[in-house]
């Protein structure tokens, strides 16, 4: 499948249960890297526009790149009246913008799924003089035994699929390739309370996720439901979640 396609139908499930961003990363832009009201910026695979809420709440102009429809439709409908929100239906390989029209580029969750050498051709040329580019992620810290047992999850469902384990074996080593080997990263604490159906939108929401149409959809979901409920505790599991930010070191 198409990588643009592969969160089709899943849009609803992707807003309302993955988390924003830490807002200690916002203030670390903000303090040391000039990310300012005012500001410029290209949030390319920006989704139902998580980031792009938080950075336009900074008072940033944003290009929200999303080739997804289902993805781009709800955030132009959550974000679509607020000042310096642009829709743009484009890829990241070939985002339609100007040429050099942007203080800053971010990806947010979004990088591994772009072809690096045509992303980093194209960020060159959108990007202003000395701007920058910052590649983010939420990186998971559920405890180990919630991993492996989701994990099993989704193997036994979606077996071959690109699951989390691979992803991230997938993407290690990406990030610094693509900032010629002189990548940073700071980490910021974003800890995150899943209520049941959260946690189960979480699962939903992923690219390799089933869907409604598929013959195992419900006792999938009851599986999930079944994890969640042997290690909640009080209804709840708390996430002990950092966001990362990876950015060329100068």
């Amino acid at each position: 499948m198409d990588n643009t396609q592969k969160f089709s139908g899943k849009a609803q499930d992707y807003r309302q249960s993955r988390p924003s961003y830490s807002r200690e990363m916002f203030t670390c832009l903000r303090d040391q890297f000039g990310v300012i009201p005012g500001s410029l910026a290209a949030d390319v695979g920006s989704g139902t526009g998580i980031l792009t809420r938080q950075l336009l709440e900074m008072g940033i102009k944003v290009f929200a790149v999303e080739p997804n429809a289902d993805m781009r439709r709800l955030a132009e409908q959550d974000l679509g009246l607020i000042d310096g929100f642009v829709s743009v239906d484009a890829t990241a390989e070939d985002t339609n913008l100007p040429d050099q029209c942007v203080d800053f580029i971010f990806a947010a969750s979004a990088f591994h799924w772009f072809d690096p050498v045509a992303f980093k051709a194209e960020c060159e040329r959108i990007l202003k003089p000395g701007g920058r580019v910052f590649l983010i992620w939420n990186e998971s810290q559920f405890p180990d035994e919630i991993k492996r047992e989701r994990q099993a999850i989704y193997e036994k469902y979606v077996p071959g699929q690109v699951t989390p384990s691979r992803m991230k074996k997938d993407k290690e080593g990406g990030e610094g390739v693509f900032f010629d080997g002189q990548m940073t990263a700071l980490r910021f604490p974003n800890p995150i309370c899943y209520d049941k159906n959260r946690f189960i939108g979480r699962a939903l929401s992923s690219s390799y996720s089933l869907t409604e149409s598929d013959e195992h959809f419900e006792v999938y979901l009851a599986d999930l439901g079944a994890l969640f409920d042997r290690f909640a505790l009080d209804g709840v599991i708390t996430e002990a979640q950092e966001t990362v930010l990876y950015f060329k070191a100068e």
